[in-house]
């Protein structure tokens, strides 16, 4: 097992009630710094977007891991990933479904059926994926 550390901070900047109040923080871990924010703040990367980006870069990472052992040399990968926020019955949000849409260019020609095993074995074993229970659609442009 092992365990990775975050530490969030806010600090109260203007007035707080119920009408409204600065949602801006920092979430940092390993010595580095990401601003954070509500939704509402487009100078700010919400929690909703750190979601998506966690689940994009760990199945990036595993799907680059399964690309090395097969000899293939990635020359260049994207993602977009989008998080879909919506109410449930119980009128709470969650997030029911995570889609990624990885954009990879191999140094040489790769078969279509093998880059989409290598992002099924990539949902498979990308432990982000593994937590959530969030539908992740995989869409390889």
């Amino acid at each position: 097992m092992s365990e990775h550390h975050a530490h969030i901070v806010w600090q109260k900047d203007g007035d707080f009630s119920h009408e409204g109040y600065n949602t801006a923080h920092n979430a940092e871990a390993s010595g580095q710094s990401l601003a954070m924010a509500t939704a509402n703040t487009e100078q700010h990367v919400d929690p909703e977007q750190a979601l998506a980006m966690s689940l994009a870069s760990c199945h990036m990472l595993t799907f680059l891991a399964l690309a090395a052992k097969k000899r293939l040399v990635v020359e260049h990968y994207e993602d977009n990933p989008i998080a879909y926020v919506e109410q449930n019955e119980d009128s709470r949000y969650y997030v029911p479904r995570i889609r990624l849409r990885p954009q990879v260019r191999f140094a040489g020609e790769v078969k279509a059926s093998a880059i989409e095993s290598m992002h099924h074995k990539a949902h498979q074993h990308c432990f982000i994926s593994n937590s959530l229970q969030s539908e992740v659609i995989i869409e390889p442009q």
